[in-house]
């Protein structure tokens, strides 16, 4: 289908059907041909195109789904709640839930490298754009949290700022859930987690990737993220300050020292208080290429002791409440020598849902079977394991 799009739609995957210039006018050898890098559509920006015919048979369509059709007419945050996808989600279990997360999870990753790119060739961030990834997020984390926070620990070490963005988002969105805030909060506060970091565009990819510690230097620039970030989402319209507070706040610091603010206390909002808690989880949890990532169990010890310095101390309390104690994707160690990865959550947190797949004794695989601790006695958690300890892939 030969379509006719701006040039702020570009992405990589198009098939250029017309450059809609002369030949002379830019600087292609063709004008019919397939998008493979960002820099091609530097040069089509660079040539003064406005609008292009693409081919979606022969490479990408836009990024644009049905909601986003939908909404287009409505940009603000209220209207974006009410117009989620049923009235009201219906409660499911995590394992009902995984397939709609997995959408909505690589849907949120490809709409923010997209997002950042664009940003990065001087494209301003339209709320409209954003809306439908976060509507598709909201809705799962209504549904149930735990598929999407299971999913969120599946990383890639490559593209840890863009998958940074889509976990910070949906771990937001559930701490604003178990907290009992309103479904308009949850959708704002998941904005600003995806949004958070956009800063980082204009970082030095020399910094941004450095696979080991800054130096002082380098780490001066790298603060400078934040008020990128803050400025960045001061042109957006129709974004709340809930949003803007979790991008301009999260490395602030409950004692007062964190930047770029050294806000302290309540002077930093109650999202920027969330915000850093879930920063600094989830950068612990995760893979980079210069550490491993701590397990979620042995992270929430850590942010316990520090409350009352980095964090607040009750909104600590709420967090692990939101992610449990045996976080969802952890692998752990039952009594019966089975080794099993937490699927979901209970009221009991020492008793969640888990997948059995392997006798550790034995160290053999055994069909796949889901457990619920709470409706056993006799089968309870003995440890948190290492999936690298164990040489197994999260999934």
């Amino acid at each position: 289908m030969i379509k006719k799009i701006t040039v702020s739609q570009l992405r990589k995957g198009m098939y250029i059907n017309d450059l809609k210039c002369g030949w002379l006018n830019h600087p292609f050898a063709l004008n019919r041909f397939k998008l493979e890098n960002e820099s091609d559509i530097r040069k089509i920006i660079a040539a003064g195109v406005k609008t292009i015919e693409i081919d979606t048979n022969k490479g990408f369509d836009i990024l644009e789904l049905k909601e986003e059709k939908r909404q287009k007419e409505n940009s603000g945050l209220r209207k974006v709640v009410d117009q989620l996808d049923e009235s009201k989600p219906v409660k499911v279990t995590a394992i009902e839930e995984m397939g709609k997360a997995k959408v909505a999870f690589a849907m949120a990753g490809e709409f923010i490298t997209d997002m950042m790119e664009n940003v990065k060739m001087g494209q301003h961030i339209e709320l409209e754009q954003v809306n439908p990834v976060i509507n598709k997020l909201s809705q799962s984390i209504l549904r149930n949290p735990n598929a999407l926070l299971g999913l969120s620990r599946i990383r890639t070490m490559d593209v840890y700022t863009f998958e940074h963005s889509v976990s910070f988002s949906v771990l937001m969105m559930a701490f604003a859930k178990s907290m009992g805030l309103s479904e308009q909060i949850i959708c704002e506060v998941g904005i600003g987690g995806l949004l958070h970091d956009i800063g980082k565009t204009l970082t030095p990819d020399e910094i941004l990737n450095k696979p080991g510690k800054l130096t002082p230097e380098e780490f001066v620039i790298m603060k400078e993220h934040v008020v990128h970030s803050r400025k960045i989402l001061e042109k957006t319209e129709g974004l709340s300050q809930i949003s803007m507070d979790i991008a301009a706040q999260h490395h602030e610091k409950y004692d007062g020292n964190g930047y770029p603010l050294g806000l302290k206390g309540d002077e930093i909002s109650r999202y920027g208080q969330m915000s850093a808690i879930v920063d600094v989880y989830d950068a612990l949890t995760a893979d980079r290429c210069y550490h491993t990532g701590k397990e979620p169990s042995e992270v929430l010890k850590l942010l316990v002791k520090w409350s009352g310095a980095h964090f607040n101390p009750s909104l600590v309390r709420e967090f692990i409440q939101s992610v449990g104690i045996y976080p969802a994707g952890s692998l752990v160690m039952l009594n019966n020598h089975h080794l099993a990865k937490v699927v979901d959550i209970n009221e009991n947190m020492l008793k969640p849902i888990v997948e059995v797949f392997l006798n550790a004794k034995t160290r053999s695989y055994i069909p796949r079977k889901l457990v619920d601790l709470a409706k056993l006695e006799s089968i309870k958690i003995l440890k948190v394991e290492s999936y690298e300890k164990w040489n197994v892939q999260m999934d």
